[in-house]
């Protein structure tokens, strides 16, 4: 990318989406360490932007490091920042609930040694920056993609984005449905089944007529699916920052968040509703589709909010910035 001073290369762990195209080299990488370090030694980069979780952190610092190429860390979750967090899985033994607490354990010291071997940290949730033990960090959020593929619906519709999986709370949106049959919206799905226990939600069977699962899309479906929405409702969590917010509020559609409001951007902006709990998740959509004007004005203020707090030319002066920051006081 000469046009903004630096030569970019986007190694793409797994491949790429059908579909995008990039202005920059894309490149595809196995799913593995080593061939993730094979690929930036390839490179010889100046700087490596990491915005991969923890997954391999620890088994690639090393390498990239002693080629005296510089790391920065992307925090896109809040996880990112707990190296010894773990999820239990219920039905286990006492042994086996050991054997994995140490397993975990084992590997969060691990990632705990790597990030203080790395020469920056940013997030992309203000609220993140007070977890953030390194002295070179910083807030720099994300810019919403709005390239789209053309979406029909016959009836007014609201839209869920993400994957299936527990802590993402689809079957609230299902219930949702479910509760809100009477009136003439439907509600649309979108996003992989990660977890068995959703696979009912494409097998069909016992759903609300008003409910419909469309599958994985790809990011242009996705958008266009978004854009033509009434607006989102968002479940899951506490994560990084959705970039399904971003996407909804760039097509001036409000977000129905349940669980959280990440920066407090959804309450300061007025750009939709934080419900807090299931019974004023339904009241607050309720609200929107019972009247068009507070619909039409919540969307006007998430599209202002983008305009104003998430615009790219902006989002990456700040982030060269912090990358030839962190480069001069590496050398």
């Amino acid at each position: 990318m000469h046009t903004i001073g630096i030569d970019l290369c986007y190694l793409a762990v797994d491949g790429v989406d059908d579909g995008f195209k990039a202005d920059y080299p894309l490149k595809e990488v196995e799913n593995n360490a080593h061939g993730i370090v094979n690929a930036i030694l390839q490179e010889q980069p100046d700087v490596v932007y990491w915005r991969f979780n923890k997954r391999f952190l620890a088994s690639v610092v090393g390498p990239v490091k002693s080629k005296n190429i510089s790391i920065i860390f992307s925090v896109s979750h809040i996880l990112d920042l707990k190296p010894y967090y773990y999820k239990s899985i219920p039905g286990l033994n006492l042994y086996g609930r050991l054997r994995r607490q140490l397993s975990h354990w084992i590997r969060g010291w691990h990632y705990a040694k790597a990030l203080k071997q790395i020469d920056g940290v940013v997030c992309n949730n203000e609220d993140h920056l007070e977890f953030i033990n390194h002295n070179n960090k910083g807030y720099i959020p994300n810019s919403p993609f709005l390239e789209k593929k053309s979406f029909e619906w016959p009836r007014p519709y609201i839209v869920w984005v993400g994957n299936l999986k527990a802590h993402k709370h689809p079957e609230v949106f299902i219930r949702l449905a479910g509760d809100l049959a009477d009136i003439q919206v439907d509600f649309i799905m979108v996003g992989e089944i990660q977890q068995q226990a959703y696979d009912y939600v494409k097998e069909g069977g016992d759903l609300p007529q008003n409910f419909y699962y469309l599958g994985k899309k790809g990011i242009l479906e996705t958008n266009g699916i978004i854009a033509g929405s009434q607006f989102l409702v968002h479940t899951c969590e506490a994560e990084g920052f959705p970039n399904v917010f971003l996407q909804a509020w760039g097509y001036a559609k409000p977000v129905v968040s349940q669980l959280f409001d990440p920066g407090g951007q959804i309450e300061e902006g007025d750009a939709g509703f934080l419900s807090g709990n299931y019974g004023q998740l339904k009241t607050d959509c309720m609200r929107l589709i019972e009247s068009p004007e507070l619909l039409r004005r919540k969307g006007e203020n998430a599209k202002e909010l983008i305009e104003q707090r998430f615009v790219k030319e902006q989002n990456i002066k700040s982030l060269l910035n912090f990358l030839n920051q962190t480069l001069q006081k590496s050398k």
